[in-house]
């Protein structure tokens, strides 16, 4: 039969599911109300709109490498409880997505174009697979955000999952002589990413944004330290006041990039070198190598504002 506006109307109104959802529905049972509240149910389309606006600070993040090393995904699953991303079927989702991203010859390009996309192992969208697991679960699980590293011909790509599932690492090198001792350079270097929380690999990667910004932030913070000691000593107040004011702010960059810039970094096992100076060392036994790229997930990072909980 025909599904008309109103039927629909009449639908979203007892279930506040989607538009196209309760059309969808209707359409299945052939305009038959109680059986497509019931087909909603079924596939958790209901209860996932109805708790849409609720937080989900809680979940997975998992890393996934092809055996060659040269494709590497990363995928944040979000839930509103650790009781339920620690769940087995929670785990088993968050395998498949980011299982399907490592195989797939061409990753998507959305969120949504992922959900979109059919779970290799039950043939179901991805966007159902997970629509069913919020019925089951009476949670919101909501597929946050994902990422996918495709190594050159030269490269590879090492994935390192932190603290149970909490922290996800990718990091790609450009290597000379690929083997063992080169994967488990790799394999440090993603650890040291997951616990520096680098922003940038080299200072040249900063926008000029960043860069104007962090200057302005210490040219402020050096006028107010010469003044500072102007007044408690005038007789040694400074005379080339805009000279000196550069060279305290070009030392403070300089201590901001060792900071936030991963090849300026100490290295985390060993801080008495930067993480230039272990390359380097490493490129005399292993050939050349350079870090390429690196992607950073921490569950639930700068959530509030994105993913609030509802007042």
């Amino acid at each position: 039969m025909a599904i008309t506006s109103q039927m629909v109307k009449t639908l979203r109104d007892k279930t506040n599911a989607g538009m196209m959802d309760c059309k969808k529905a209707l359409q299945e049972c052939d305009g038959d109300i109680d059986k497509a509240i019931e087909w909603l149910r079924q596939k958790g389309l209901m209860t996932a709109r109805k708790r849409a606006g609720r937080a989900t600070r809680e979940g997975l993040v998992l890393t996934k490498v092809t055996g060659d090393s040269k494709i590497g995904a990363v995928v944040e699953l979000n839930s509103e409880t650790d009781f339920v991303s620690k769940m087995d079927s929670f785990k088993d989702i968050t395998e498949s997505l980011v299982g399907y991203l490592a195989a797939a010859p061409k990753a998507p390009e959305s969120v949504a174009e992922l959900l979109e996309a059919k779970c290799p192992t039950c043939g179901e969208k991805f966007g159902e697979v997970i629509n069913r697991a919020v019925g089951t679960t009476g949670e919101v699980i909501r597929l946050r955000r994902f990422k996918v590293i495709k190594a050159g011909p030269n490269g590879l790509v090492h994935g390192y999952v932190h603290a149970g599932g909490r922290l996800g690492v990718l990091i790609e090198l450009d290597v000379e002589n690929p083997g063992p001792e080169v994967e488990e350079l790799a394999h440090n270097l993603a650890m040291h990413v997951a616990a520096i929380n680098p922003m940038a690999i080299k200072v040249e990667h900063l926008s000029e944004d960043f860069l104007a910004k962090e200057r302005a932030v210490h040219v402020a913070k050096s006028k107010e330290e010469i003044e500072a000691r102007a007044k408690k000593n005038p007789k040694k107040a400074p005379t080339n006041i805009e000279g000196l004011l550069t060279q305290m702010v070009d030392g403070k960059m300089k201590k901001s990039f060792a900071e936030l810039v991963l090849l300026e970094q100490a290295y985390v096992k060993d801080p008495a070198k930067t993480v230039t100076a272990l390359i380097k060392e490493a490129s005399k036994d292993l050939g050349q190598i350079e870090i390429v790229s690196f992607v950073r997930f921490q569950l639930g990072e700068e959530i509030e504002g994105e993913n609030a909980p509802e007042e």
